[in-house]
């Protein structure tokens, strides 16, 4: 794959291009509404795939990782870390704060100790274009006092193949209100098939959120089957609740209101 990772602003739309392992996701953020979609691959040791939910409920704070968030032959595990972070108190701005600083070295270590014993393994996330260099990405999303945030957390190698990891985090935060016809759109994770898809069409006409989420996953999937698969699902969140469009039955139950909105009498 060689596709660029950037951050285009055209409008309001905004769109994150970039590349990682087995996994493809869509969110938008739409008025004051933020969808969540998913597949449903996902590759385990000698790229044993299975299929399970990909966003993981934290408290009121709900989490999608894309690509190694637990490494072989390591003790990293960013999924341990962000059980610790995420269901505590705070914005979810301060909590991704507080995730990058307590994640950020060891993830480099664990790519260091990666490129050493397993030089193939690493040859996956290495590429001579850097911005396709995206060891992990974490998207997360919830409702706050003053409405709904999602935020995306990357972590790209700069360092070169020969030389030890060098890890640089890139991060962007959506909490504003948008106009509902010009969402802010990320796409994370690989998207091979969703750009050939964006580019055939005028994707804004018409614009359906949960239509648009399985389109593109859907795509991918046909494009990488290897990697990824359905079934999509969908989250979406709204400043009072959360609830699925779409699910299958590994997702986490959603029980209780959004953060910040709960009814007073």
């Amino acid at each position: 794959m060689t596709i660029k990772s950037a951050l285009l602003i055209l409008t309001a739309l905004c769109t994150l291009t970039v590349t990682a392992e087995a996994t493809s996701i869509v969110a938008i953020k739409s008025g004051n509404d933020i969808f969540i979609g998913t597949d449903s691959k996902v590759l385990i040791e000698k790229d044993v795939a299975i299929t399970q939910c990909k966003i993981t409920k934290m408290k009121d704070t709900y989490v999608v990782f894309s690509g190694m968030p637990a490494l072989p032959a390591s003790s990293f595990n960013a999924y341990k870390m962000a059980e610790q972070i995420f269901p505590g108190q705070g914005s979810i701005a301060d909590k991704l704060t507080a995730y990058d600083k307590a994640t950020s070295g060891k993830l480099q270590e664990a790519f260091e100790k990666m490129r050493t014993s397993d030089a193939k393994l690493f040859s996956r996330w290495y590429t001579e274009d850097v911005q396709n260099r995206v060891a992990m990405q974490v998207l997360v999303a919830g409702a706050e006092k003053t409405g709904t945030t999602m935020a995306m957390l990357e972590y790209r190698i700069m360092s070169q193949k020969n030389e030890p990891v060098v890890l640089k985090s890139f991060r962007e935060t959506f909490d504003k209100k948008t106009n509902p016809n010009k969402p802010t759109i990320l796409f994370l994770g690989m998207q091979d098939g969703i750009n050939v898809l964006k580019k055939s069409k005028n994707f804004l006409n018409d614009f359906d959120e949960v239509s648009k989420i399985n389109e593109w996953i859907l795509a991918e999937a046909n494009a990488n089957p290897s990697r990824v698969s359905a079934p999509v699902d969908i989250l979406k969140i709204s400043p009072k609740r959360a609830e699925w469009i779409q699910h299958k039955e590994q997702c986490p139950e959603i029980e209780e209101p959004a953060k910040g909105h709960h009814d007073k009498k």
